[in-house]
């Protein structure tokens, strides 16, 4: 794994947390559902560039 990768996975862990704070302190669902659309696209990538890389 290189630093472009790493730097992907610790960016999909932030996603990953912001998504879940953002349901714990009661936000909208609409933007907490947009947030985690935006986090699982990004956890596919990441998974794309680390299977491929």
């Amino acid at each position: 794994m290189d630093i472009l990768e790493s730097v992907m996975v610790c960016l999909l862990a932030a996603l990953v947390v912001a998504t879940v704070a953002a349901r714990s302190v009661g936000n909208e669902s609409r933007d907490v559902g947009l947030l985690a659309v935006f986090t699982a696209l990004w956890g596919a990538g990441t998974a794309a560039a680390v299977l491929m890389g």
